[in-house]
């Protein structure tokens, strides 16, 4: 039991990499400055009319998810919203930026009142964030040691990212079902697999009924520990639908990419929403973005230090 508790809390440590900086902010800026708002209440189911769901298979929906998954290679938005509420409270809304690019390519910033609080990027090599507040150091590590199974108190998997985002296919190999919600109009596709030698479900929820406008085909994806415990979820609020092409019947079809997406930590009582504004897909992204910056005073290699319950305690500067 205490075997399964301890893996269960290093897989949390793992999907919650976005968590870290964002909640030290949220420390930093005085958890007294903003009291959170009330939670709006959730979207009403989507009205729409009867669907045949007798012809809905697991492969459907996973051709659905992969066609989409394909449609999306770059994300651009360079006015975006970051919100995040934590155990204490919230602080002011951050405005930033977010390039993504496939497998690994990643960028985010936030700013307030122009002054830089996170920096968050990643490269095919190594990923790295930068909190001024925390410490005038710019933490990084490599993914060869990230594999190797390093424990880091804040750690980073860009697929969940990719998940979120609705820019990663869903594998091939693995156990795959679907359920049918007929109270919400929804579809439940239930995957088994395995995310850093754990066990894992992943449960993928779609409307049931083609949506339009700005509803989010996809609702949310959640991934559960093997005990059932939900560990993190990307709901969905909004969506943007660019077209993309035309399919063999001459139809227009069209990349959903999510506009307003809440990523939740309930074992951490945060959320951190992501307002995206207007984005701009599959455009060429200035690669020297995703270069591993020069800033503070140190830079602290995470994959050669060992953290401790008081933070990080680094074994080297480079």
């Amino acid at each position: 039991m205490r075997r399964a508790k301890m893996k269960t809390t290093s897989l949390i440590r793992r999907l919650s990499f976005f968590l870290f900086p964002f909640s030290f902010f949220l420390m930093a800026a005085g958890c007294n400055l903003l009291r959170p708002k009330p939670e709006a209440p959730e979207a009403k189911v989507p009205q729409t009319g009867p669907v045949d769901t007798s012809k809905m298979t697991a492969d459907r929906v996973v051709n659905y998810l992969n066609k989409q998954a394909g449609f999306v290679q770059t994300i651009d938005a360079d006015d975006i919203n970051l919100t995040v509420k934590g155990p204490g409270g919230a602080p002011p809304t951050l405005e930033g930026t977010l390039l993504v690019q496939k497998p690994r390519y990643f960028r985010l910033t936030g700013k307030f009142l122009g002054s830089q609080q996170v920096l968050v990027g990643s490269n095919e090599e190594r990923f790295w964030f930068y909190v001024p507040k925390m410490q005038d150091a710019l933490f990084h590590c490599s993914y060869t040691d990230f594999d190797k199974g390093v424990e880091l108190p804040f750690p980073f998997d860009p697929a969940w990212v990719l998940e979120a985002m609705g820019m990663a296919p869903v594998p091939a190999d693995g156990v795959k079902r679907i359920e049918m919600d007929d109270k919400t109009r929804t579809v439940r596709l239930i995957q088994e697999a395995t995310l850093h030698g754990q066990k894992v479900t992943k449960v993928t929820v779609c409307y049931q009924a083609t949506m339009h406008r700005d509803v989010p085909q996809v609702k949310a994806r959640i991934v559960y520990d093997e005990r059932g415990k939900e560990i993190c979820r990307a709901t969905t609020k909004s969506v943007s639908r660019t077209p993309v092409g035309r399919n063999a019947a001459g139809e227009t079809e069209y990349a959903e990419v999510p506009k307003v997406v809440k990523l939740e930590w309930p074992g951490q009582d945060t959320t951190l929403e992501l307002d995206l504004g207007k984005v701009k897909l599959n455009g060429r992204l200035p690669m020297d973005a995703f270069r591993m910056p020069e800033l503070g005073t140190r830079q602290v290699d995470l994959g050669r230090d060992r953290p401790t319950g008081r933070g990080v305690v680094p074994a080297q500067f480079r």
